[in-house]
This record gives C-alpha cells, sequence and structure tokens, in this order.
C-alpha cells in the first residue's frame, strides 16, 4: 500500500482490512468489561499505525473504529465498565498524522467516560520499547494492531517478543511488498509451488510465523488474506488462549462463509454464499466438507479423548467449533460416539468433558 493511501478514499481491500480489525475489537472487548468483578485491573488497546483517523473523505480509520467500539460498550453500561482501567494506546511516527488525529479526538463524540487516550507521534520499535512493563505484566488484557503499510516492522525477533507477551492478542499485516520479499526467503522459497500466486506465497509465509513458535509453547495463530486489485495481502492473527483464536476465527469466517480465509475465493469453487443452503453435495465448500471428513476418522479412531481435542482439531484446521456440530451429531445418533454436548465450548478448554468410542 502507498505510504499516503490515507491522502485518498479507502479502496475495497483497505475497508475489507478496517473491517476485521474492528469486528475482532468487537469480540474482544467484552471479554473484559462483562462481569461485574472482571478478572483483570486494566485492559490496553494499541494502534502502532494509527494514521490521521481518516481517509480524504471522513471515512474511519482503525483508531475511530476502535474508540467507536469502546463507545458502543459504554453505551450499553457493561458491568465491569467503571471496575477496570481502559487505555486506548494511538500510535504513528507521522507526527503531522498523528496530530490530525489528536485534533480529531478533540471532538465531543470521542470524549468516552472511562476511557484513557494516549496519542502521541511514535515509532513501531519505539512504541514496543516505552511499553515493556504494560506488555510484559500478565494482570493486563493488551490488544495490538500493526497495521504496517509499506514496511516490515514485524522481523522475527519481534514476531518472537510478541509470541512472548502474556495475556496479549496481536494482528499484523502483510504488505504485497513484504510477501515479494518472503517469496525469495531461502527457507520458504522451495516450498512455494507457484512462486507467480500470491495466496501461495502467504500461506508458505504464514507456515514461516508458525515455525517460529518455540516447541510445546501454546501460541495460537490464524490468517485472513484480502485481495486489492491484482495483489494479495494478508494479516496475521496470534493469541496464547484459545479463546483468542476462536473469536478470530469467528470473525473471518463472518466475512468469508466459504473458507474462514479471504475477502475473495480463495479455493476458487466459485460458490456464493447464498448458494450453500441448496441440499447439493457440490454446494458445499471443499474445506468444509474435507473438515468434516478428517474429523470423522479421527473420532472413529478414538484419537478423540474429549471436548478439548475436537477444539484444538477446530483451530488447526481454521474451522469455528460449530463446524463440528453436523459430525458430533451424525456420530452420537449413530452411536458410535458418546458425548454430553453439541457443540464444543471453548471456555472448557481446561476442564472439557469426556468423549467415548463405543466399541
Amino acid at each position: 500500500m502507498a505510504k499516503d493511501f490515507h491522502d485518498k478514499p479507502y479502496d475495497a481491500g483497505t475497508i475489507a482490512k478496517l473491517r476485521i480489525f474492528e469486528f475482532y475489537a468487537q469480540e474482544w472487548i467484552p471479554v473484559f468489561i462483562s462481569q461485574p468483578q472482571p478478572k483483570f485491573t486494566e485492559m490496553h488497546i494499541f494502534d502502532f499505525f494509527s494514521g490521521p483517523g481518516t481517509d480524504s473523505e471522513g471515512v474511519h480509520g482503525s483508531p475511530l473504529r476502535i474508540l467507536d467500539q469502546l463507545r458502543r460498550y459504554y453505551d450499553k453500561g457493561m458491568a465491569g465498565w467503571s471496575k477496570i482501567t481502559i487505555v486506548a494506546h494511538l500510535f504513528d511516527e507521522d507526527q503531522e498524522k498523528s496530530v490530525q488525529l489528536g485534533s480529531i479526538l478533540q471532538r465531543p463524540e470521542w470524549k468516552i467516560p472511562g476511557v484513557q487516550i494516549d496519542c502521541k507521534p511514535l515509532a513501531f520499535r519505539e512504541a514496543l520499547s516505552a511499553n515493556q512493563g504494560l506488555l510484559s505484566n500478565p494482570r493486563i488484557a493488551k490488544l495490538l494492531i500493526i497495521d504496517q503499510c509499506g514496511v516490515d516492522e514485524v522481523s522475527d525477533a519481534v514476531f518472537k517478543e510478541l509470541i512472548s507477551f502474556p495475556t496479549t492478542d496481536f494482528i499484523f499485516f502483510l504488505s504485497s511488498s513484504t510477501l515479494h520479499r518472503f517469496r525469495d526467503h531461502p527457507a520458504i522459497k522451495q516450498k512455494i509451488q507457484k512462486p507467480e500466486d500470491s495466496y501461495d506465497v502467504y500461506r508458505e509465509a504464514f507456515e514461516y510465523y508458525r515455525k517460529l513458535i518455540p516447541q510445546g509453547d501454546q501460541v495460537f495463530l490464524g490468517r485472513f488474506s484480502i485481495r486489492k486489485r491484482s495483489n494479495i495481502y494478508g494479516l496475521i492473527f496470534g493469541s496464547r488462549h484459545p479463546l483468542g483464536i476462536h473469536k478470530f476465527l469467528q470473525v473471518a469466517w463472518a466475512n468469508d462463509e466459504i473458507a474462514g480465509e479471504a475477502n475473495f475465493d480463495i479455493e476458487r469453487e466459485n460458490i456464493a454464499p447464498n448458494e450453500m443452503v441448496l441440499p447439493f453435495e457440490e454446494m458445499r465448500p471443499n474445506k468444509i466438507r474435507e473438515f468434516e471428513a478428517e474429523l470423522e476418522d479421527s473420532l472413529r479412531a478414538g484419537e478423540m479423548q474429549s471436548e478439548a481435542d475436537v477444539v484444538r482439531f477446530c483451530i488447526e484446521a481454521g474451522m469455528t467449533c460449530q463446524h463440528s456440530t453436523p459430525v458430533l451429531k451424525k456420530l452420537k445418533s449413530q452411536e458410535v460416539v458418546e458425548l454430553n454436548f453439541q457443540v464444543p465450548d471453548i471456555r472448557s478448554f481446561k476442564l472439557p468433558r469426556p468423549i467415548r468410542v463405543r466399541s
């Protein structure tokens, strides 16, 4: 993306990206303010590339969309709102853009009771360094939006730092220029079957990040592709908690009913969402059919001992827990398995309900 893309109307690809940021914030915020006695004492949202706040036509960028969601939950009167410190950190290394955003935030509609706003010109690496205390604190809930437009700030070292932060979810953007560099990366170049296919490069880039996670470390990653004209861009999501990745996958599938991965027909199946209601197997996306077949085989083979095993299987396949319901229902009705739930509950991950395969 061009460095000055804020000076023009946002295109469809940028809007799609902003919607993912906004919808994830919408899912993330109530986790920490819905209860009368919140588990965390503080909630911090970081937007490291906030820009001036809008495009040339006044369409909201990421910082105002985040604040919009905070205002929405304030208006709802969430039970824990007044019991937790809420801070929105809005940074950008471009001082002029930061000043523009600061001017917008002086308007009455952005004065949200209970929300502190930290808006200043600060480069990404400087912001990470300046906020190490917050980012490393396990008693603080954190959401990091890293919309690195046209630059590659999330190096291997930075990625490892991001996944080390406790109680932290993050989303970062991979520009087409970053993906071009991945195309020539010696660690993944030999694995790319179609170098001219941007999505093939993005898929391998995602796997590259996955392999940076230390063995035995519980970090869940998700992805979403965005097409902008002939280019494909990517979002990478990370969380140390299964609820985080589950909510990201819900957002992804809400934006792509066919594969939960992109704002375009990534599987080249030519299936429209309204055609999925037709009673024909060929009208069901390949990804869903393959997932159901693999899950059924695993259940029949006795590889799933509990609800947590199904949750983990769904996450690794990029599916929501709801996607497992038809298979669980089918095998229970056929008396292949015994279980006392219809949809795996992500909140039961640590104390899962058992699954028993009938002999």
